[in-house]
C-alpha cells in the first residue's frame, strides 16, 4: 500500500470520526406546542368535569399520581377516578408548564396548577401545587400522558 494511500484512508478515516461525533440537531418546537396545547385541553376538560375526555388524553397504562392516595392506573380506572368528584364543581383551573422537555417520543412537563373549587355543601375553596407530567408520543403521532403527577400545597384555604 502505498503513503499517499495511506493517507487518503487516514483522512478519511479522521472525517468519518469527526462527524460521528456531530450530533444531528432536531427541531422539537411542533412537538413542545402540541404537548403544551394537550395541558391546556387537560385544564379545559377538568373544568368541565368530562371525566372520559380526560381519561382518553392517558396511554392505556397511563396513570394519575399524588402523595395523599395510591396511584391510579388505566384510562377505566382514571375515567372512574375523576368521576367521583362530580358533585364538585371547578369554577376555574390554570395550569402553567414552568418547563417542558422533549425527547425523541417522550417529553417530560413540570409546572403549578391554580384551582378555585366549590364543594357539593358549597364552600368554595383554592387549590394549588406542582404538576409533573409524563407524556409519550403514541404511533399515529398523538402525545398521551403517561403519569401526571400533582403535588398539593400544605392545605387548601377557602376563598373570601
Amino acid at each position: 500500500m502505498s503513503l499517499v494511500s495511506v493517507m487518503k484512508r487516514a483522512v478519511l478515516l479522521a472525517s468519518l470520526v469527526a462527524l460521528a461525533g456531530c450530533a444531528t440537531k432536531v427541531d422539537t418546537r411542533v412537538d413542545k406546542a402540541k404537548v403544551e396545547a394537550g395541558l391546556q385541553q387537560y385544564s379545559h376538560l377538568l373544568v368541565a368535569m368530562d371525566s372520559a375526555g380526560i381519561a382518553a388524553m392517558f396511554s392505556p397504562d397511563g396513570e394519575v399520581t399524588n402523595p395523599r392516595q395510591p396511584p391510579v392506573k388505566g384510562r377505566a380506572d382514571i375515567q372512574k377516578f375523576i368521576a367521583s368528584f362530580s358533585d364538585f364543581h371547578v369554577i376555574s383551573n390554570l395550569d402553567v408548564a414552568t418547563s417542558t422537555l422533549i425527547d425523541g417520543n417522550t417529553a417530560e412537563q413540570l409546572g403549578t396548577y391554580e384551582q378555585s373549587v366549590r364543594s357539593p355543601q358549597g364552600h368554595l375553596f383554592k387549590v394549588s401545587g406542582r404538576l409533573e407530567i409524563e407524556w409519550v408520543k403514541d404511533t399515529s403521532g398523538d402525545w398521551q400522558i403517561m403519569q401526571l403527577a400533582t403535588f398539593p400545597s400544605p392545605a387548601p384555604t377557602p376563598a373570601l
